[in-house]
């Protein structure tokens, strides 16, 4: 008999047990997490901050949290975290144990291996009972997003032309200052020559002082992104590692410009996420806005191909342009290409080509 009451005692406890859980388990539970940067480059590391809170007197026993994040983003080791990688996405699934009036905070560090526009657009938090009997799911909206823009690598490491950039190159125009041509002074920076000192100034100031030197020509310039690797491509991207490549040399070329002083715009037959699918087109500037504007169209480019370079160049040429480098950033110099970028010479501008060499494949 006693053993009786104790069996009916017992599942009269799970059941109130489950009810309370049923009811309360989500209840004062929230969730938060927040990168604390906006924007990095490529091949940096940003945190990523995550805060979990149980304001309720109610212990949470178990708490399973998922999540689903693209495989641009690389977490590292960390205790409580299981990753389940695929091509595009990863999925993370972490377990705790949440006391009453509780809060976790969890500061994860994270390496950006490519450039992109990455969301978070929501979790999973699963909780329940102590014997597991029952279980409550909710999805908190997250909205969170990170840019990550494409690497600046090393002048030397872009393709350029082994002889000298003196003459009539029109990478010459906005890479090499005229040490003829001067505009003023300058407060000395790392990497400025002795011989640019300008002595009677520095004496005048206190501060080193140097020569402001002025460029051969005041062209704006104008880099073309290609994403076709031949005339005849298509839609689809056949090597998006080369044209990956591509897009950090316009990055690196736009920075370098811009630094320079130099007007600089950009063209692109590819189109943004979330846009609208068309071509990109940047008008050249040098306002200071202009590098961010640049980088963040080049980390929100979908790498799929709207119209060919070609058909962009004869917009391009309607508009009857003068004194405008065009550096053509391409895996190819096909013959329409070529057609294209000689009727632009022919009109009185600069054309340069930049050839992405091919990537040797790693086994």
């Amino acid at each position: 008999m006693q053993l009786t009451w104790l069996m009916i005692s017992a599942c009269i406890l799970i059941g109130v047990l489950s009810l309370v859980y049923q009811r309360g388990a989500m209840r004062g539970l929230t969730y938060t997490r927040y990168f604390t940067k906006d924007a990095v480059f490529e091949g940096e590391t940003v945190e990523m901050v995550e805060v979990i809170s149980n304001a309720k007197w109610l212990p949470l026993p178990w708490l399973r949290l998922e999540s689903s994040i693209q495989t641009g983003l690389r977490f590292g080791d960390q205790a409580n975290l299981d990753i389940y990688s695929g091509d595009i996405y990863q999925n993370h699934i972490s377990l705790f144990y949440l006391r009453p009036y509780r809060r976790i905070k969890r500061h994860h560090q994270v390496m950006c291996a490519r450039r992109g526009l990455f969301r978070l657009d929501s979790a999973t938090l699963t909780t329940g009972d102590p014997l597991g009997l029952i279980s409550r799911v909710q999805k908190f909206p997250l909205h969170l997003e990170l840019l990550v823009y494409p690497q600046i690598l090393a002048l030397q490491e872009l393709p350029l032309p082994n002889h000298s950039w003196i003459g009539e190159l029109a990478v010459q125009r906005w890479i090499v200052e005229d040490p003829f041509l001067t505009s003023g002074i300058r407060e000395y920076r790392p990497g400025d020559a002795m011989g640019s000192i300008n002595w009677k100034a520095t004496a005048r100031t206190g501060t080193m002082q140097v020569h402001k030197r002025d460029y051969t020509a005041d062209h704006r310039l104008v880099i073309c992104l290609n994403l076709e690797d031949s005339d005849t491509m298509w839609r689809n991207i056949n090597d998006p590692e080369r044209i990956e490549l591509g897009i950090r040399y316009a990055a690196t070329v736009a920075d370098q410009a811009l630094r320079s002083g130099i007007e600089t715009g950009f063209i692109c037959n590819g189109h943004l996420i979330d846009g609208a699918r068309e071509s990109v087109r940047i008008s050249p500037s040098a306002a200071a806005d202009q590098f961010g504007l640049l980088l963040t169209t080049l980390a929100r480019l979908v790498l799929e191909r709207t119209v060919s370079m070609p058909t962009m160049l004869e917009e391009v040429l309607s508009e009857e342009p003068v004194d405008t480098d065009y550096l053509l950033i391409t895996c190819h110099q096909g013959e329409k290409l070529s057609k294209a970028a000689d009727q632009l010479l022919r009109r009185g501008n600069g054309v340069e080509w930049m050839i992405i060499p091919e990537i040797e494949a790693v086994f």
